[in-house]
């Protein structure tokens, strides 16, 4: 499952709040065009459709659509922030720590 950093659901909910979406409001992430490559977008949206899974941390919500979820699942959303710029990417999971 996706998992979310710390500064990605800060960024989140930054820009949804910044952007006057409605409460249950999230970013969505869908295959871009006709998903060739593994290309994704993201967009705010003021809720998930229907078939869409949705994981949430922090007051922060992303919706996956079902044919982006493969792309998606091993993987963690991170941010980047600087000045008035958001970069978002994603990284590969970590394996668990041997503490």
């Amino acid at each position: 499952m996706l998992a979310i950093s710390p500064a990605a659901s800060e960024a989140i909910r930054d820009l949804l709040a910044a952007s006057e979406m409605p409460e249950g409001s999230g970013m969505r992430i869908t295959l871009a065009g006709s998903g060739a490559a593994g290309a994704l977008e993201i967009s705010l949206r003021e809720g998930p459709e229907a078939e869409d899974e949705i994981v949430e941390v922090a007051g922060a919500a992303v919706f996956i659509e079902p044919q982006a979820l493969p792309l998606v699942d091993d993987k963690v959303l991170d941010a980047h922030v600087e000045r008035d710029h958001i970069a978002f990417a994603l990284l590969q999971q970590g394996p668990p720590s041997a503490s």
